[in-house]
């Protein structure tokens, strides 16, 4: 699977150094399913190179659908396990493979015992915070074939795309572009959004400290930002007033939901929330999670400009990340400093927006203005 694009050594490269900036006698702790192997090793080797030292932890794909199907409970085995939880306390910094690769059969499970296992992601992530580790969780977790085949995609694609975006990407230039987006969005009152295919929203800006991912954590970021990151990245997100949307979005890129993928997304806005919504394609995608969600759902809170230019547009869990690219999400954004603490996330990609903050232009027709 790795050798489609650049590398392993180019990605472990990339994510020892740039990502997490490792330094000489630092603890590296690499966490890998069988799919990511070869990025996670070159990850230790690289780390080793430098003269830090690395530990690989290993969740074997076959072995677990094999203690699912013959384990008589799997909330006694799943979750991080204290010996991992002490390993991470002596640790400076993770970099995280998520899995299984075998996605759809995850969520195909019985709730009994397939729940045990959701929220994975937030638990290494919680812990990185906890222990105050540098954490980076590495998208290529995800682009397995199995989940590619879900969302109707080519999966050495997707990977060669996201490896691209990892190696060829360049963490400074994008911190730049979004330290200027970030200061527009943060002293602005009202934005609009626009495109060509009807799109006409419009937000109050709050003045919410936006939150800029370049796809580092080095030690000089963690008192200016949360201690975790995501790889490939590059977006600057907001937090809008929760009661100001207005008007119509219509995507013109897919959202790859965990249900399946939506193409075609139509929403209308009112007073801040969704009023109505139209798919052309993939609509149970969205209905099968929205219809369940707790209060809150329908709240319209985060407004996103993506900012790498090395990932090209509609990249399935990078879809807010290409430059230019802009989404609008409905759902929870109190991480994000707002007031809506719904535990559910759904959101619509417009690739050739225009966006004006109190007047002046900051995106013209998917180009992100310098």
């Amino acid at each position: 699977m790795p050798s489609e694009a650049a590398s392993p050594a180019a990605v472990g490269k990339a994510l020892v150094e740039r990502a997490v900036a490792l330094r000489r006698g630092e603890e590296l702790v690499v966490a890998s399913w069988t799919h990511t192997l070869a990025w996670a090793t070159a990850c230790v080797a690289e780390a080793r190179r430098l003269g830090a030292r690395a530990t690989l932890l290993l969740e074997d794909e076959s072995t677990f659908w094999r203690s699912v199907e013959i384990a008589p409970a799997t909330r006694a085995w799943s979750g991080i396990s204290p010996s991992v939880r002490a390993a991470l306390q002596e640790a400076d910094a993770l970099i995280y493979f998520p899995g299984p690769a075998d996605q759809p059969r995850l969520r195909a499970l019985p709730p009994a015992r397939g729940s045990p296992f959701h929220g994975s992601d937030d638990a290494w992530l919680a812990l990185c915070r906890k222990a105050d580790v540098r954490g980076v969780r590495c998208l290529l977790g995800y682009a397995s074939d199995a989940q590619a085949e879900r969302w109707n995609i080519p999966g050495a694609l997707w990977r060669s795309q996201m490896i691209r975006a990892i190696v060829d990407s360049d963490p400074r230039a994008t911190r730049a572009a979004g330290a200027k987006a970030a200061r527009i969005l943060a002293k602005g009152r009202e934005l609009r959004l626009t495109a060509p295919n009807g799109t006409d929203v419009r937000l109050r800006l709050r003045h919410r400290a936006p939150w800029i991912d370049d796809g580092r954590i080095g030690r000089e970021h963690r008192l200016h930002r949360p201690s975790v990151t995501t790889v490939p990245g590059g977006t600057v997100v907001v937090a809008v007033d929760e009661t100001s949307a207005q008007g119509t979005a219509i995507a013109d890129r897919p959202s790859f939901l965990a249900q399946g993928r939506a193409d075609g997304g139509q929403w209308d806005l009112e007073r801040g929330r969704l009023t109505e919504y139209w798919y052309t394609s993939g609509s149970e995608a969205f209905e099968i999670e929205f219809s369940t969600a707790p209060k809150g759902r329908e709240i319209l809170g985060l407004f996103a400009v993506g900012l790498n230019p090395a990932l090209p547009s509609g990249v399935p869990q990078a879809e807010d990340a290409s430059a230019g690219t802009v989404t609008l999400a409905i759902g929870g954004n109190a991480a994000y400093d707002g007031s809506n603490s719904c535990r559910y996330l759904s959101w619509l990609t417009i690739g050739e927006a225009t966006v004006a903050v109190d007047g002046a232009p900051l995106v013209d027709r998917g180009e992100l203005l310098s």
